[in-house]
């Protein structure tokens, strides 16, 4: 199954188009744009595992044509150089779980800026899980991003969340629903499989299902049909079990998942993206309720158990904007969890998991959880242009990830805390 194909392909990793105009890179063919030479001082290569040290990464418009070591790969005469010879250049992280929007206020404003913080944070591509309130903000958003009008990473809109913020019942209705977020410019489908919940007093979580079987099968297949995939809010119980049996294509969160679910996931192959920054915020008005326990004191219990057995766990952080002061606020400056989802590498890494490990989640699991494998994830020929660098090395301190000094997405540079503008080439060498 494949995703419908945006105007502008959603695609991995790229270097930049230097100090030329946004709109250059999407109205000229690669052949009339100017090469873009970066080095890198080390590129980790989620394939591998492994920092590769010495690189050059040679790009025109969006794309890379070219990465390799410095040795062999020779920078044109003319080219706009690039010098991040002292910094570990990575691809650009997708977050497979964001929220845009919250219905309150200007939701066009509020959903730029959300995705701008990411943006800056080293988040080229971000998924929207539901528009809470927000209807087709994110996909009006992402149709700005790619006409060039405004400048935003990569965006996978789901639009109103299917039978919740689009009402439907019933099969047909959620066949109906999923052609309505089809023909607005949807990519996927976000879908709440369990509503309320509570904790037993041994700490046993309980989910009430809100959708059937045969809703979520219906909705799948529609889908489908229609080149989207289908990703689901599903704690635990039957909510989740028949998540699992229609077929869905991503699981979110899977909070309470006992060892049958487990096993059913690593059968079928279904990948989990587990939240953080959500469930943090939840946190204060869980343990009013349930203390000692909570949805984000069981996380990690679920999580180890699914990296324990093979579970492909994707990165998604859970944020969204923050209004009226409601809930904890991670980013001051834009009152909303946006921009410091990079707070999530050192508790994946304090649950048990490698640095490599983390990171192979925001970078190549994540682009084949939607499907976009060929083009993002990697720093490689052919993909998208959307680098981003640190100045450390993260195999060795995660928490660089958090420092994001440098992003390029489709080859345009977002941010450059690293070094001064772009040197032009007249031998090929950089001056």
């Amino acid at each position: 199954m494949r995703l419908k194909v945006a105007f502008i392909p959603i695609v991995g990793l790229a270097i930049l188009l230097g100090s030329a105009p946004r709109a250059r890179v999407w109205s000229q063919t690669p052949q009339g744009l100017q090469i873009v030479a970066v080095r890198a001082g080390q590129i980790f290569d989620p394939k591998s595992g492994i920092n590769v040290h010495d690189q050059v990464v040679l790009i025109r418009g969006d794309r890379i044509t070219d990465v390799g070591p410095a040795a062999r790969v020779q920078i044109p005469a003319g080219a706009k150089v690039i010098d991040l010879s002292k910094a570990t250049v990575l691809p650009g992280l997708i977050d497979g779980h964001v929220h845009l929007t919250d219905g309150k206020g200007d939701q066009r404003q509020q959903a730029i800026h959300s995705a701008t913080e990411s943006l800056k944070a080293g988040y080229t591509t971000l998924v929207t899980q539901g528009s809470h309130g927000g209807n087709y903000t994110d996909v009006d958003l992402k149709k700005e991003i790619d006409s060039g009008r405004i400048q935003g990473p990569r965006l996978l809109p789901a639009g109103p969340i299917l039978g919740a913020e689009l009402p439907a019942k019933g099969p047909d209705a959620f066949r109906a629903g999923m052609r309505d977020l089809s023909q607005h410019g949807a990519d996927h489908a976000k879908i709440t499989t369990t509503g309320m919940f509570s904790f037993k007093p041994n700490g046993e979580m309980v989910n009430e299902p809100v959708a059937t079987l045969e809703e979520l099968k219906a909705a799948v297949d529609e889908a489908h049909r229609h080149g989207m995939f289908v990703a689901t809010h599903s704690y635990g119980g039957p909510g989740l079990k028949w998540a699992i049996e229609a077929g869905v294509d991503d699981i979110q969160h899977a909070l309470s998942a006992d060892d049958a679910d487990i096993k059913a996931l690593k059968q079928k192959n279904l990948p989990v993206t587990a939240t953080i920054l959500d469930l943090r915020q939840d946190e204060p008005g869980d343990l009013k309720k349930f203390a000692p326990y909570s949805k984000w004191r069981l996380a990690p219990q679920t999580w180890k158990k699914m990296m324990a057995a093979g579970i492909r766990l994707g990165y998604g952080s859970g944020a969204t904007p923050v209004t009226n002061g409601q809930g904890r606020i991670f980013n001051t400056v834009c009152q909303c969890s946006h921009g410091v989802q990079a707070e999530m590498f050192p508790i994946f890494v304090q649950w048990g998991a490698t640095p490599v490990y983390a990171l192979r989640m925001a970078t190549t699991v994540n682009a084949e959880i939607i499907h976009k494998q060929d083009s993002l994830g990697r720093i490689e020929k052919g993909r998208f242009a959307d680098l981003i660098a640190v100045a450390g090395d993260p195999l060795k301190d995660i928490t660089e990830m958090q420092r994001v000094k440098f992003v390029m997405k489709g080859g345009e540079i977002v941010k450059n805390e690293l070094t001064a503008k772009p040197t032009q080439t007249s031998s090929g060498q950089a001056k």
